[in-house]
């Protein structure tokens, strides 16, 4: 049994054995979670209150091994390993789960406000409960007195205490107790001097014992201190207290008398303060299901301005109200909106106090004092809360109940992460139930009448259910096609704004709660063309260190100005990307080219990485003002190529701009490996050469650029298309004596003559030896020269197999090639050797050797589907050929299946072969 002592020196029994808690930062800890009466307590606000503004780096960790200790202590008989159920853990932070018996301040609560709600005791019965809760009292939380987190909490005790004492006297009062009444309600006025109840409670208790005269004295009193430090005027009740005894009605006083009824009409008022709900409602039929079936005291519906949360929360609240038969309460918080400051908590707090039946007088000044009343007024009701535009957790917390049996619906464009709620975040709609909510607003007839129009205009909108409710107020009546023809014709936001309504408004009261650096960033991302961008790309765009620029992301994602859709990756939604455009205020040319660099010098890193052969380095060293990425192994350099292709290839897209046209050579150079070999992307390949060699003037960079058009083509098999580029390439070789260039340009025409992925005839081979044999000498005279000549000497075997007696001299130079490739790791030009052996082993009758030629080769390209199915199409034709049909079949299923989910340049070649 787990005993926790909070009222006077904090303590914890565990088996009735005080347990010794540690350090004071520990035992700050269990405090907190106590005065947290069981909700969740987040992580980073244990955090703040343990270390303040500037924790260590080694501060979740210390707090990790605080929570793992106290756990021990409160559960030593937990076997190893075993789930915890006293101090448990969420994904948001940690919560303390014990019964109300088990800590005294819960108790005390428990059993001061069960006499309210217990109908049927008498008062000798509820006297003796509240005797037995306030001899409990100690100064709550004495030794965190000083703490922020602490101070509400006491507040609040404190106040719980007041109220057992002021329902004692009113118990005294009811048993005809009057002299015991009057002294205890003397002391009460005197340690609160400015309490209505405590003045109303001596008042009646001296009427009660026959003293008139001393009543109407001490409510004489109460109002000239009023007067004199309040400028105020007594509550009606005491004005109504004080015309009874003058005209001495004893009826009244009767009533009175019984158990202060007229301090507990606040608790029968039944508020509901709900907004109409929207005529039309449509496509958010998950989310509220999911809102229903949650058991959340606390959910947060958060998403960007304009995606409908406080539509879908009233929506909501309405269905739920029937099961909160003590009403509902409605706050606009204010904290994304044409006001400039959100609202206060204690004016908040004031209102719903007054919702509430709480007399004005009675209203605390303080905002810890009124949470504190509320959530007494609170404590055993089932209420429903929508705290509407919620500006951040440290607005919302003051708001919240204390107690079980209360729902809350908070809204927000911040996650609110710090409150530890459930959260329901919306989306934008997408196609289905865009067309949902026009054909709700519009009619069915007039939207489904032009589909294409109906599509057009969910796609200008973005699924953004304020700017589908623009169009849809701007329709009135117009057929789709012609609103459709007008939001086209019209750029960025402008198709949003008219009179009484505009986007851009909406999106600024987001952007206004920025702080500068943050805003800073969101104009600057807001440049990148691509579809989303990477963590490393927005430290090199913002120019910013990579935690500075984690934690701004990480506040214009929590406040959707961003979209985290992965870990790590974030976009914008299209019209908050315009938004964010136009507001301009940063060099443009100089974040795109920062963007630029960051991706070039990654992409170049990337493939020196993974690329099986050796290259120079001709994109240089990058700028002191951009962080490139690094890889560690093959596996991440090609994960980082495939998740930001579409990005580089879109900041390639606006290098022909003066800034960017000399980014479109070493582009074209970092990424044709990836392009031609591993994404089999070639089009865009020769798209991005032949840009870069319009605006080139250098002769190295036009025989490279020509010599990666005429390699795509080869490799598409378009060797007619491949010849011009090539001839070119030789071309530019020979006049600036690049022993590369020249090389690889006349082995291209070599494949150019001979073919490409078949068996070449002899005067194939013949036409091509003069280039083979120039390509053999030009490459001894370069420092790559062995890599690239064992390229040559497969297509040069076949020169040698059609000679007489050259099918040994052949496999010689293919064994030879294939020991240069494995020897550099170049699995790929291994894999191509191994298929030019099973195919010279098919030309020469050996159909088992080529079966096992073949077979290696699809072992070695394994992981590799794009590259394996050249192999699969051999050992198919080869088993095929040496008898093994059934074989041969399923190897041919495979191959099948591969052409259906492999990018690969000549899926309709693969498909003939097997289907022949």
């Amino acid at each position: 049994m787990i005993e926790v002592r909070v009222l006077g020196p904090f303590q914890v029994l565990v088996g009735g054995e005080p347990v010794a808690l540690g350090g004071p930062r520990p035992r700050a800890v269990l405090a907190m979670l106590v005065a947290a009466h069981g909700r969740t307590v987040p992580v980073d606000r244990i955090v703040d209150e343990l270390w303040g503004e500037h924790p260590p780096s080694t501060a979740v960790a210390t707090l990790q091994a605080y929570i793992s200790r106290l756990r021990r202590l409160l559960e030593p008989r937990r076997a190893p390993r075993a789930a915890t159920t006293v101090l448990v853990s969420d994904p948001v932070g940690y919560a303390l789960t014990l019964p109300a018996e088990a800590v005294d301040a819960w108790r005390l609560e428990r059993e001061v406000h069960s006499v309210q709600r217990a109908r049927g005791l008498n008062a000798e019965q509820a006297l003796a409960i509240l005797r037995t809760a306030l001899d409990r009292w100690g100064e709550p939380y004495p030794e965190f007195a000083a703490a922020p987190w602490a101070q509400a909490e006491i507040t609040r005790l404190r106040e719980v205490r007041l109220v057992g004492r002021e329902r004692s006297i009113a118990c005294l009062l009811k048993m005809g107790r009057a002299e015991d009444a009057v002294a205890a309600a003397g002391e009460l006025a005197g340690e609160h001097p400015l309490r209505a109840l405590s003045w109303w409670l001596h008042a009646l208790g001296l009427w009660a014992a026959g003293r008139d005269a001393d009543a109407l004295a001490v409510l004489d009193r109460h109002r000239t201190r009023l007067a004199e430090e309040l400028g105020l005027d007594p509550e009606p009740n005491l004005a109504e207290l004080e015309q009874a005894i003058r005209q001495d009605r004893a009826e009244v006083r009767e009533r009175l008398l019984d158990f202060g009824a007229e301090y507990s009409e606040e608790f029968n008022v039944r508020p509901a303060q709900l907004p109409r709900t929207a005529a039309t409602f449509a496509a958010r039929e998950a989310e509220l299901a999911g809102l229903a079936g949650a058991d959340a005291a606390v959910t947060v519906i958060t998403g960007p301005g304009g995606v409908g949360k406080t539509t879908l929360a009233v929506r909501w609240a309405h269905l739920a109200a029937g099961r909160h038969p003590d009403g509902q309460l409605y706050a606009d918080l204010r904290g994304f909106g044409p006001e400039e400051t959100p609202a206060d908590p204690g004016d908040v707090l004031a209102a719903f106090l007054v919702a509430l039946g709480v007399a004005d007088q009675r209203i605390p000044p303080g905002t810890a004092e009124r949470s504190a009343l509320f959530r007494g007024l609170l404590d055993g009701r089932r209420m429903l809360l929508v705290l509407d535009n919620a500006h951040d957790a440290g607005q919302v917390r003051p708001l919240l109940p204390g107690g079980p049996g209360c729902t809350v619906v908070v809204t927000s464009r911040d996650r609110l992460t710090g409150l530890g709620a459930r959260t329901c975040e919306l989306d934008v709609f997408d196609a289905g139930e865009a067309a949902a909510y026009l054909r709700e607003r519009l009619g069915a007839a007039l939207v489904d009448a032009a589909p294409e129009a109906r599509d057009a205009v969910i796609a200008r909108c973005g699924g953004l259910p304020l700017a589908l409710a623009v169009v849809c107020a701007r329709a009135a009546g117009f057929p789709l096609p012609v609103v459709a023809e007008e939001l086209a014709e019209e750029e960025g936001l402008d198709a949003f704004a008219g009179p009484g309504y505009d986007l851009r408004a909406v999106f600024s009261w987001s952007y206004r709660r920025l702080p500068e650096d943050a805003a800073t960033l969101f104009r600057q991302l807001a440049l990148h063309p691509g579809p989303d961008l990477s963590l490393g790309a927005a430290v090199s765009a913002g120019g910013r260190g990579r935690a500075e620029t984690r934690a701004l992301l990480g506040r214009l994602a929590d406040a959707h100005l961003l979209v985290e859709r992965r870990p790590g990756r974030y976009s914008y939604h299209d019209l908050i990307r315009s938004y964010a455009a136009g507001l301009s205020r940063v060099d443009r040319a100089d974040v795109l080219r920062r963007l630029v660099e960051h991706h070039l010098h990654s992409a170049n890193a990337a493939v020196h990485r993974y690329c099986p052969y050796k290259r120079p380095d001709r994109v240089g060293p990058a700028p002191a003002d951009v962080s490139p990425e690094r890889f560690a192994s093959e596996r991440r350099a090609l994960a980082w190529l495939h998740a930001e292709y579409d990005n580089v290839m879109a900041l390639a897209g606006l290098c022909d701009e003066p800034w960017g046209r000399r980014y479109l050579g070493p582009l074209a150079w970092a990424l044709a490996p990836y392009q031609q070999d591993t994404r089999f992307t070639v089009q865009d390949s020769f798209e991005l050469c032949s840009r870069a060699l319009t605006v080139t003037g250098d002769l190295w960079w036009s025989g490279f650029l020509n010599y990666m058009i005429g390699r795509g083509h080869l490799r598409l098999e378009q060797l007619e298309q491949a010849r011009p580029y090539l001839e070119r390439t030789i071309e530019v070789g020979r006049a600036i004596d690049d022993p590369v260039r020249l090389g690889n340009g006349l082995a291209g025409m070599a494949v150019v003559l001979m073919g490409n992925n078949n068996t070449p005839t002899r005067e194939q081979t013949v036409a091509a030896y003069p280039y083979l044999r120039e390509a053999m000498r030009v490459h001894q005279r370069h420092e790559f020269g062995e890599q690239d000549r064992a390229r040559v000497l497969t297509p040069l075997a076949w020169c040698h197999f059609y000679r007489p007696g050259g099918e040994a001299g052949a496999l010689r130079l293919l064994g030879e090639a294939l020991a240069i490739h494995r020897r550099w790791g170049h699995l790929e030009n291994a894999a191509d050797v191994l298929l030019n052996i099973g195919r010279l082993r098919t030309a020469a009758g050996d159909p088992a050797a080529a079966v096992a030629a073949f077979r290696e080769a699809v072992e070695l390209l394994s992981g590799m589907p794009e590259l394996q199915i050249e192999a699969m199409i051999g050992l198919y034709a080869a088993l095929r050929d040496s008898g093994a049909a059934a074989e041969a079949e399923r190897v041919g299923a495979e191959a099948r299946a591969l052409t259906g989910k492999a990018r690969y340049y000549d899926v309709e070649r693969v498909r003939a072969v097997l289907a022949g």
